[in-house]
């Protein structure tokens, strides 16, 4: 809560506490006294209809005038000497956008914990945009909303709520140990994801674009008759993929074979979680104008060989093979770990919505992401993946998200807590795996928004650590090859001594908006991880 009146006051420690002590007992407050109503949107969706009574507005009103006229400067007075009611001319309207503020976020809070609901995520605030319901941020919404003179605050929200389930026994499941065999065909893979990883994508002249390529285009949706949106120079691959929250499933078609200057069209369904209600569930259309067609350009072999250092591509191949050998305890560990999950899913019965929602379906490909990042997976691979989740990989995105929704509780049960230490120290592998630099990889990183999911995922290796620990491991004879179940490939710890360019992979959140391209020549993402 800011303190209106007083200049910089969140940077004077005293002045800080005092807001902060008033924050809290405004939320006091409010879990007495706000009434709350939840309707069911379907499973895990609601929708909050949130009063918050007139006297606890005009009480924190006053009570914020009595703090400012105690501490406010005006000119021609002594600090806190101001009379009252000019401080109340001089403040009214910072007063009641700073109470605004907080009224609308702790009251949505307060109703949560009032009606025993488990959010997921943020809410989404209903707001009348020229007459027409829309969904939008707590942001946004403040902007809109106005604390009435008179009388209570009503506002409706949307948000989905985490399912409710019993954690099954952790103690004394039995898994098998196999044995690793490393074999000429992963080592060729990993050569090849190198090559990736260290290419840069190009703009291309030459012919149509195929499926591996990245489209540049404009892109309008329609509804109706009517343009609803429209966004220049995003970034495409041809692929199924999610725009604006709507699935593409056969933009992949649509696409495949355009040249710059080319003209292509789809047809769509508006999700029922749209940010405007009146949209949902209409039939709509999206408009391509393709600008650019963009190639990925792997590393050639005669240049990787020189950043490894070594004399010959027999010898490179001698090194990546020794390295992989060195990670198959690694590998068993992982093995150990899918057959631990197996184990989690098969024992928890969960409701899951049939149609998840964008929010979901994110929440589960975050945490793939950071799978396959953790796995040296080059990131045209994961930007592949990811549009496949959240278009035409329902089975997949369903597992996953019910697996998320098990560790966060299996991490209750097991107390497990994350250091700043063992953070670090997954950026830094990363970083290795990537060929980059530690702090290129921690600020991509908190730029997409996945710092949080590194940090589950680190919580859940912890979490099958302590399980393991209790596990009846049984050693299997017969050599495997290493799974690559769910996209989790052999990643070797050559790239340590790789001492190639570093590229700047394109910095945007695994969400549901449209990617922007990068300028025409620069690394993207895509090739670079």
């Amino acid at each position: 809560m800011d303190m209106p009146g007083v200049a910089n006051a969140m940077n004077d420690p005293i002045l800080r506490e005092k807001a902060e002590e008033q924050a809290e007992k405004l939320f006091d407050v409010l879990k007495k006294e706000v009434m709350a109503e939840a309707r069911d949107l379907g499973t895990l969706r609601k929708e909050l209809t949130v009063t918050v009574p007139a006297k606890v507005i005009s009480d924190h009103i006053t009570k914020n005038f009595d703090d400012i006229a105690h501490d406010a400067v005006l000119p021609g007075f002594r600090k806190g000497r101001a009379p009252r009611r000019l401080v109340e001319r001089r403040f009214s309207g910072e007063v009641r956008n700073s109470l605004k503020t907080t009224i609308v976020g702790q009251s949505f809070f307060a109703a949560a914990e009032k009606l025993e609901l488990k959010v997921l995520g943020d809410p989404l605030f209903r707001v009348d945009e020229k007459g027409v319901p829309k969904l939008v941020e707590i942001g946004d919404a403040i902007k809109t909303y106005q604390l009435p003179d008179n009388g209570d605050m009503t506002y409706v929200c949307e948000l989905e709520v985490k399912p409710t389930f019993t954690v099954p026994e952790l103690k004394g499941i039995e898994v098998k140990s196999p044995t690793i065999q490393i074999t000429d065909d992963l080592v060729n893979e990993h050569i090849g994801r190198q090559l990736k990883i260290r290419g840069r994508l190009e703009p291309s002249t030459e012919g149509a674009a195929t499926a591996d390529d990245l489209v540049i285009a404009d892109v309008t949706l329609h509804v109706g008759g009517a343009e609803i949106k429209k966004e220049d120079n995003v970034q495409l691959g041809i692929r199924p993929t999610r725009l604006d929250s709507v699935s593409l499933p056969n933009l992949g078609e649509t696409l495949k074979g355009v040249k710059a200057g080319d003209k292509r069209e789809t047809e769509c369904t508006i999700p029922d979680d749209y940010e405007r209600p009146d949209l949902r569930g209409q039939s709509g259309r999206f408009e391509f104008t393709i600008q650019e067609i963009k190639r990925l350009v792997p590393l050639s072999m005669e240049e990787f060989i020189k950043q490894l250092g070594a004399e010959s591509e027999k010898e490179l191949r001698e090194f990546v093979h020794q390295d992989m050998e060195r990670e198959v305890e690694t590998l068993k560990r992982r093995a150990l770990k899918e057959q631990v999950l197996g184990y989690l899913l098969d024992q928890v019965a969960m409701d899951l919505p049939p149609g998840l929602s964008a929010r979901m379906t994110d929440r589960a490909v975050v945490r793939k992401v950071m799978e396959l990042q953790q796995n040296g997976t080059p990131w045209n691979e994961i930007e592949a993946r990811i549009d496949e989740l959240r278009t035409v990989a329902g089975n997949e995105v369903m597992r996953d998200l019910k697996l998320d929704f098990i560790m966060e509780a299996v991490a209750l049960a097991l107390q497990v807590r994350i250091t700043e230490d063992e953070l670090n120290s997954a950026i830094a592998q990363i970083a290795r795996r990537y060929n980059r630099r530690f702090d290129k990889v921690r600020d991509d990183l908190l730029e997409r928004g996945l710092i949080n999911a590194l940090a589950e995922q680190i919580r859940e290796e912890k979490c099958v650590e302590l399980i393991l620990r209790d596990a009846k491991i049984v050693e299997v004879t017969e050599p495997s090859e290493p799974a690559k179940a769910n996209g989790n490939e052999t990643a070797a710890k050559s790239d340590e001594s790789a001492s190639g360019a570093e590229k700047e992979p394109k910095k945007s959140k695994p969400g549901s908006r449209a990617k922007k391209a990068p300028k025409s020549g620069e690394a993207s993402g895509e090739s670079a991880g």
